[in-house]
This record gives structure tokens, C-alpha cells and sequence, in this order.
């Protein structure tokens, strides 16, 4: 009995002693940190990973074409104020419709169109300037003789009637200067002046074009015709 109780002991002994105790907490958390990454640790630097090809792959915006040049604006038309005879008055430009008298001066008209195409209609106003149709000549519009109800003088506003017949201002009165920038002698080209000015409270100034429609040269309104 002694014997096979002592052997059942020594069994137990070695068992027991085969057995490794358990870790405490600390060893394991010495471990963890000496032998790689906490599970929290590793979920932390995948997401971090992952997040930073996503932010690699938004481009930063660039910046938005610069937008084309804009076009150059027309050329500025006359500065016009006021009334004549208590309606507005804007001239786009200036025509020569008769050819020039022997002292070298013709008539430019002044209108709504100022154009060689297109003659102004009822109710639309007419400005007549007489000058000497070379470049750089200057006049004094008070020192021209106006225009009224007996004609049109050699300065002169009227308004296109119904049937055609002009009704010359007897208001118009202007004062100021005229000079001819450019004096072209070719029909259908373009000359300028530039005009400064007043009658009453109507004011006008600027540049203007000034359309050919026939050739400076021409026998002026009246004139004698060429023979065939």
C-alpha cells in the first residue's frame, strides 16, 4: 500500500510541475509592446494607411482658365446733351453727298445713320456743316451764316416731315469750332472731323466719321453736269 501510494505522489509531482504557471498581465503587456503591435495599435495604422492614398487622390483644384480676352470695344461716339427744339439729337455720323464749290468747301450732314446706304426718315433730325474739305481746317460755327426758315445757310439743324421737306430750326443757334481730321477725295471712303458744340442747352462733341458717298471732287449741288 505504501508503495503505490508514494508512486501516485511522485505522478502528481511531475505533472504538476510540468505545468507552466500563468502569465500576469504586465508579462503580456511586455510582450505585446517588445514583440509588435497591439491589435488596436494595427487597426489604428491600417486605417491611417488607407486614408492617406484617399486624400493622395484628390487632386488640389487648379485654378480656372483664364477667361479669353474680351473683344475691343467699338470706337466712342460724340458726347451729346440736351434738346433741340426740345427732342434728343445723336448724329452716328456724317455724309457728303455733293462734291465740293471752287472755293473748296462742301456740306457734310450729320444724321441718325451716317451712312451712304441709308437716308433719314420722318421725324429724324438733320445737321448741316459747310467747310473747307481739306485736313486740319478749323472754322468758328458762330462766324457761319445759319440756316432758317428761308434756307439752310451755311450751318443749319432741321427735322425730315412727313413728305420729305425739311422744317429748319430757327433756335438752332451754335457756337464753338470745327476741324477736319481727315479729307478724303476718293468716293466711298471715310474721313473724319471732330466737333465741339453748343446751341442752348444742346451740347455736342467728338469725333465723327465722315462717309464719301460721292467723290469730294464731284460738281457740287447745282453745278454744272459733265458733257457726255
Amino acid at each position: 500500500m505504501r508503495v503505490v501510494l508514494f508512486s501516485s505522489l511522485l505522478l502528481i509531482v511531475a505533472c504538476g510541475g510540468s505545468n507552466k504557471p500563468a502569465e500576469s498581465p504586465g508579462e503580456s503587456t511586455s510582450e505585446a509592446s517588445e514583440g509588435g503591435e497591439t491589435p488596436a495599435t494595427a487597426e489604428s495604422s491600417e486605417a491611417e494607411g488607407g486614408a492617406a492614398p484617399a486624400a493622395s487622390a484628390e487632386a488640389p483644384a487648379e485654378p480656372a482658365a483664364s477667361a479669353a480676352p474680351a473683344s475691343a470695344p467699338p470706337p466712342a461716339g460724340p458726347t451729346v446733351t440736351g434738346a433741340i427744339d426740345g427732342k434728343p439729337f445723336a448724329p452716328k455720323g456724317g455724309r457728303v453727298v455733293h462734291g465740293m464749290g471752287k472755293d473748296g468747301r462742301l456740306v457734310v450732314l450729320l444724321d441718325e445713320h451716317g451712312d451712304c446706304g441709308t437716308e433719314p426718315s420722318s421725324g429724324e433730325g438733320v445737321l448741316a456743316l459747310t467747310v473747307n474739305w481739306e485736313d486740319g481746317y478749323k472754322v468758328d460755327l458762330g462766324s457761319l451764316k445759319r440756316g432758317g426758315k428761308k434756307g439752310p445757310g451755311e450751318v443749319s439743324f432741321a427735322r425730315v416731315g412727313p413728305k420729305g421737306k425739311k422744317d429748319f430750326s430757327a433756335t438752332f443757334k451754335p457756337t464753338g469750332r470745327v476741324t477736319v481730321v481727315k479729307a478724303p477725295m476718293d468716293q466711298n471712303a471715310t474721313g473724319k472731323i471732330n466737333i465741339d458744340l453748343q446751341s442752348g442747352d444742346y451740347m455736342l462733341s467728338g469725333d465723327l466719321d465722315v462717309q464719301t458717298c460721292v467723290s469730294p471732287k464731284a460738281a457740287p449741288a447745282g453745278g454744272k453736269k459733265k458733257k457726255k
